[in-house]
């Protein structure tokens, strides 16, 4: 081997225990080049791909579930949505009836006030006082006229908002069984598979306490796209995942399972295949 290349690994491999010892982190981004690990690299990753099947059979549930929670909570949306537009045009509604009330109250006070003038104008002592009347007169029916008007428009929205709860409350009883049905549905696969789920995040949760911070992070980071595809397989120099090719190199240096490394193009967590025949 030429001396250059081994006085480059050797300062390679004392830069990386130089870190290690100094409380460096033992996981670095792939981009870069790689995740440095411990030399027990391989229960590490075997642990990993345990964790992977187990996650894979929890996603496996997760879609026999279907779009049913994704629909369950759209529906709990629209039925939110709808009580509260109810509830602001039945406001409206009682607000409108309430002038309503007001100015049929009001208009009746105007039209007693309108006769007892008319009534008055007989009794004047002159042409003034006639005049004066008569003008009071001409005022009550006037604000009379703005308060039909009024009433008018009132009748129209009154309509309108009657029409619009009557609909809303059509379509919230139509989301509501929908809503109803969907959520029995979930419930049912939800006790279905009660036990399995129970068991496989029990044992998660035990798989899980095994790893490192920086380890558990990276996967569930990874799991969180993937959904118990977080590991790739190396399979003829080919990564399982996204079926992009792994620089031979590369592939050698998995194998050898001294470091971690991510997918250069899908970012999964990569292991070799004779890794894990046993499993």
């Amino acid at each position: 081997m030429d001396n250059s290349i081994k006085e480059q690994n050797i300062a390679d491999e004392t830069n990386e225990k130089s870190e290690l010892e100094n409380g460096g982190s033992r996981i670095i981004e792939y981009y870069d080049d790689n995740i440095t690990s411990d030399s027990d690299l391989s229960s590490v990753l075997r642990l990993l791909y345990e964790l992977k099947k187990i996650d894979k059979e929890l996603a496996e549930i997760e879609e026999e579930k279907g779009d049913l929670p994704e629909r369950i909570e759209e529906l709990d949306e629209k039925i939110e949505e709808l009580e509260e537009r109810i509830s602001e045009d039945k406001s409206n509604l009682d607000i409108m009836r309430a002038e309503e009330k007001k100015i049929i109250k009001d208009n009746k006070t105007i039209e007693d006030k309108a006769n007892k003038l008319d009534e008055q104008k007989y009794n004047v002592r002159n042409n003034r006082e006639y005049d004066e009347i008569s003008k009071m007169i001409d005022e009550c029916f006037e604000i009379l006229d703005r308060n039909e008007s009024r009433l008018k428009e009132i009748e129209t929205l009154t309509d309108d908002l009657e029409n619009d709860i009557e609909t809303n409350e059509d379509k919230l009883n139509e989301y509501e069984e929908k809503r109803d049905e969907s959520q029995e549905q979930l419930d049912e696969l939800n006790e279905q598979f009660k036990e399995e789920e129970s068991g496989l995040n029990s044992e998660r949760k035990k798989l899980i306490s095994k790893l490192d911070y920086e380890t558990k992070t990276l996967y569930e980071r990874i799991n969180s796209s993937y959904k118990g595809e977080a590991l790739g397989i190396v399979r003829k120099g080919n990564c399982s995942g996204c079926y992009n090719s792994v620089p031979p190199q590369r592939a050698i240096e998995i194998r050898m399972s001294q470091k971690m490394y991510t997918c250069q193009s899908c970012g999964r967590i990569l292991i070799d295949e004779s890794l894990i025949k046993d499993l």
